[in-house]
């Protein structure tokens, strides 16, 4: 299960082209890529990436640019690939994955970071 890929899409996708409050790369096309909100160069708040149509290709929220609370991606059909809990930056809580039918592939249980029993 890809725990990181939530984050690490995130980061690697807003570094850069900044405006006032709220971060927006984009595609060649024009069409929006990631949008963030940022304070002092730093994630703070709602984080969403797209797929070049403009479907959600994932979600995250962020405290002092640390993952903070759901981190969920998409399928570009715009079904749920998985969805996982942060807290201040670590696995914390539910996490599941899904296939593109819909339907569960693996759950798991974290706590502070490590598969809870």
């Amino acid at each position: 299960m890809t725990r990181t890929l939530p984050a690490v899409l995130v980061a690697a996708l807003l570094a850069g082209c900044w405006q006032k409050d709220v971060g927006r790369t984009y595609y060649a096309s024009g069409n929006v890529k990631t949008e963030a909100t940022v304070k002092n160069n730093v994630l703070e708040g709602h984080a969403v990436t797209y797929y070049e149509s403009g479907r959600k290709m994932s979600e995250a929220d962020y405290r002092a640019g640390v993952l903070n609370g759901v981190a969920v991606a998409y399928y570009e059909s715009g079904k749920k690939k998985a969805e996982a809990n942060y807290k201040d930056g670590v696995l914390h809580g539910p996490s599941t994955t899904w296939n593109e039918q819909g339907v569960v592939q693996n759950t798991a249980r974290f706590d502070e970071g490590r598969l809870a029993p």
